[in-house]
């Protein structure tokens, strides 16, 4: 099926491994050209290293997504080098278990930052470009747990992920007019850096022996009975950005394993 990307210019932030970069990679093999950020250098070295294998061009930034001029790097180093954005996924995000009543004003602030704020900022940022190419898609990555409690301590986590979710609709209907198509996709529990990040915090919250226990428990809780893979992820997001999603807008789509649906 032909999607409609090739030639087509997608920014993704937060993209050097994991959903990010499992997102970009599927722009790539579309024939898109993909512009990504993320804090990490060596890990966004080799990730744009991987996708110029594809054959587009790969521009790749260094960027603290809470910083508002790295942020303004980005949007100018694609535009630059790639004449346009035509994708914004706005992927960059970032979470861990502790005692809620404990989150100190800094950790608030910082997970609103760089879970919403983030999202705010590139969208700022490429909405003006989009506009002046007669139109655009945005995709924004938050998560099953925006809509139901995870576990004790991510509640930081999830009230900006929440935010993002009812940013997306706003921001979907104030840009209908311009063409510039907004939707939302909430993935579950997936293998990524940051899974395991928050499985090790769970052991060690909440007495679990290992990764392997974490992931059983979560099992209960998900249709499917396993935790999803990054590459389960990215075709949605792609579609979305596509011309076969060219009457979706205002949307959130679900890629959880059925977890949703299993606890509301």
């Amino acid at each position: 099926m032909d999607l409609g990307l090739k030639g087509k210019v997608a920014l993704i932030t937060g993209a050097s491994k994991g959903i990010g970069k499992a997102i970009a990679e599927e722009f790539a093999k579309e024939g898109a050209h993909v512009s990504i950020c993320a804090r990490g250098q060596h890990d966004l070295a080799a990730a744009a290293e991987e996708l110029r294998q594809h054959g587009g061009t790969v521009v790749a930034t260094p960027a603290d997504v809470t910083k508002a001029d790295e942020v303004q790097q980005v949007i100018a180093a694609t535009l630059t080098q790639c004449g346009r954005i035509d994708i914004l996924v706005n992927n960059a995000g970032d979470a861990w278990f502790g005692h809620s009543v404990d989150t100190t004003d800094d950790q608030w602030r910082y997970a609103l930052d760089v879970n919403l704020q983030s999202a705010v900022r590139f969208t700022r940022g490429g909405v003006p470009a989009m506009r002046q190419q007669g139109g655009g898609r945005i995709i924004n990555i938050s998560t099953a747990y925006a809509r139901t409690v995870f576990a004790p301590g991510t509640v930081d986590y999830g009230a900006a992920k929440a935010g993002l979710l009812l940013f997306s609709r706003a921001m979907a209907a104030e840009l209908a007019p311009d063409n510039i198509l907004v939707n939302a996709v909430c993935p579950g529990f997936i293998h990524s850096t940051l899974a395991n990040s928050l499985s090790d915090s769970a052991m060690a919250l909440m007495g679990f022996p290992s990764r392997e226990a974490v992931h059983q428990f979560l099992h209960q809780f998900i249709l499917l009975k396993r935790i999803g893979d990054p590459e389960e992820v990215a075709p949605t997001v792609v579609f979305l950005a596509s011309a076969k999603a060219s009457y979706i807008t205002g949307s959130i789509y679900d890629v959880d394993g059925g977890y949703t649906k299993s606890v509301i």
